[in-house]
């Protein structure tokens, strides 16, 4: 999608650092060295005003600008102090007028950049082009309040010189990769039932890696490890290869899978890139990315914290239309253990009370073939009837539930949207910019989904509004079969048996709640007893501290039903 249909709410947080193929764009501090490094921050022309990045490259002193106001150092009047921001790096606060203006007057004193400091805690905001941003010609960044902070006493002081823009060639050897590049899983939020085996879930691992130096970069590897808390599951590294200066490479290590389910819990890949020489710019040598095994029935691309929950930092919604829906795609060869029960989303506004206004939830089964060259939405069946959710209160950015009059029932291997529907102007559905899928995107086009249906203009764009602005719907599943039926028939045959310390019991079906696990010696001794919280067909127990032998299972279900087998424990 172009551009020019974005519509970023003007408090948005559009992305911290910025990153394109061909450019690596920073702010960097290099004076004082107990200061120095790498800050996060967000750029004025990603929104299409102020220098481009692409091609700035600016090193000097900062100062704070002055205009005579009894605030601190807002910018929003003429500049009095032209003699010491002159040829520098001028700073300011947020608040009181627009970027831009602010831009303006620190440009017409002869500063060379304009660095903004958020003035509420948090990340540093997108930038909308203001009132004043046509003659506006300077890089123009801002950072966060507590990075501004830190930096205030040295910026007074006249300690602080910094480098802004692409840093590309500046320094002879700087390999690096950023959160766009690298692979992860096609969802930050699987539900265990969707993560039964390889066949249903794999995480392609792999990344980008650029060099950005002036040297060619020798002997460029790749290793890439992944941790379930604190529990090592996987750790590949490849083999070395150069990269040319200007050039990139894509080192692509084996899938991570599981031979049989996955188990809960949050994965974290690390990325981490060395070469033969010691990289002068090591900031962007490692990357990380997360995803959630989850056994709450929550489904997302976004951020879902397993403690705080949902996460979104803005909205967006298309620059000219009051209609819209915005959707993430949905498909599992186990989905019909889960059906959904509702959906859980966040909207904000730049000036209207959410109180009274409604936002239609929905889900389609989605019939359109994919191919990497052709993505349709010719072919949807909605299987949800007229669900809304009102607003009772002016709950901006704040995430609200919808739970479906019925559950919807879900079909393996089908394709789903679970949708969200605007219908007036200035409402924004709220966005987790903190991801990015451009490698999954690219590579798995038949998996990774978040369209927006601009309806005014009758078109859909399968990418929405770019890969790194995911749209924070949540998709609630809950189990669709309960207790198994008739568990008293089941024909359990447990594996390995014999076994040394490990054994598997399949189900024949998804169970869903305790199950009470009593073991019996040969000579009718109780040896083992414990409930486990099961939500999968197969139940996995750890028999190492049981003695070698013949011994009798019993499992109690939730409604009294029971079955036993045996199995031998041999050593």
């Amino acid at each position: 999608m172009k551009k020019k249909l974005f519509s970023f709410l003007s408090v948005a947080l559009l992305g911290l650092i910025g990153m394109q193929a061909s450019a690596q764009i920073v702010l960097l501090v290099q004076q004082p060295s107990n200061l120095s490094g790498s800050y996060n921050f967000t750029y004025s022309s990603s929104n299409g005003w102020g220098a481009d990045m692409d091609t700035v490259a600016i090193t000097a002193q900062a100062a704070f600008a002055n205009d005579a106001t009894s605030a601190d150092s807002l910018g929003c009047e003429a500049i009095v102090n032209r003699s010491e921001i002159e040829g520098k790096i001028a700073v300011v606060y947020r608040g009181d007028c627009n970027f831009s203006l602010k831009a303006s007057n620190v440009q017409d004193s002869g500063a060379v950049a304009l660095v903004i400091i958020n003035n509420i805690p948090g990340a540093p905001v997108g930038m909308g082009a203001g009132t004043n941003s046509a003659g506006v010609v300077i890089p123009v960044v801002m950072i966060s309040d507590a990075d501004g902070a830190a930096l205030r006493e040295s910026i007074l002081a006249g300690d602080v010189e910094m480098f802004l823009g692409n840093n590309t060639g500046l320094y002879a050897n700087n390999v690096g990769s950023y959160k766009a590049n690298v692979g992860s899983a096609n969802s930050y939020s699987i539900p265990v039932e969707f993560a039964q085996s390889s066949n249903d879930f794999s995480v392609p691992i792999g990344a980008w890696v650029f060099n950005f130096g002036s040297a060619v970069a020798t002997n460029a590897i790749v290793t890439a490890s992944i941790d379930r808390e604190g529990t090592e599951v996987y750790n590949e590294t490849s083999t070395g290869a150069d990269i040319p200066v200007g050039d990139s490479l894509f080192v692509e290590l084996p899938e991570y899978m599981e031979n049989g389910f996955y188990e809960a819990g949050v994965y974290t890949i690390t990325y981490t890139i060395v070469t033969d020489d010691s990289d002068e710019f090591p900031d962007d040598n490692t990357v990380t990315a997360s995803f959630w095994i989850n056994e709450e029935g929550i489904y997302s691309k976004s951020t879902v914290d397993p403690e705080t929950g949902p996460v979104a930092g803005n909205g967006i919604r298309p620059a000219n239309s009051t209609e819209y829906e915005w959707c993430i795609a949905l498909e599992s060869e186990n989905a019909e253990a889960l059906q959904v029960t509702g959906i859980t989303f966040a909207t904000l506004t730049n000036d209207i009370d959410l109180t009274g206004e409604a936002v239609q939830l929905a889900v389609y089964e989605w019939n359109d073939p994919i191919s990497s060259t052709a993505v349709t939405f010719d072919d949807l069946n909605e299987l949800t009837d007229n669900e809304f959710y009102d607003y009772t209160a002016d709950l901006q950015n704040e995430f609200v539930s919808h739970a479906f009059a019925q559950p919807v029932e879900l079909v393996n291997g089908q394709k789903y949207l679970a949708c969200a529907t605007i219908f007036i102007d200035d409402m924004f559905v709220g966005v987790d910019a903190g991801l990015d899928y451009n490698v999954m995107y690219e590579t798995y086009v038949d998996e990774v989904f978040f369209p927006v249906n601009d309806i005014g203009q009758s078109t859909w764009f399968p990418g929405g509004f770019g890969t790194d602005n995911i749209p924070a719907i949540i998709v609630n599943l809950e189990s669709a079969t309960g207790i198994a039926e008739d568990i008293e028939q089941l024909e359990v045959v447990p594996y390995p048996n014999p076994t040394t310390d490990n054994i598997t019991i399949p189900m024949g079906a998804v169970i869903n709640g305790d199950i009470v696990v009593e073991v019996y010696d040969v000579k009718g001794t109780l040896v083992l007893s414990e409930t486990v919280c099961q939500k999968s067909d197969k139940l996995r127990m750890d028999v190492a501290d049981l003695s070698s032998g013949l011994h009798t299972f019993t499992l109690r279900f939730e409604d009294d039903s029971t079955t036993s087998f045996r199995v031998v424990i041999s050593r």
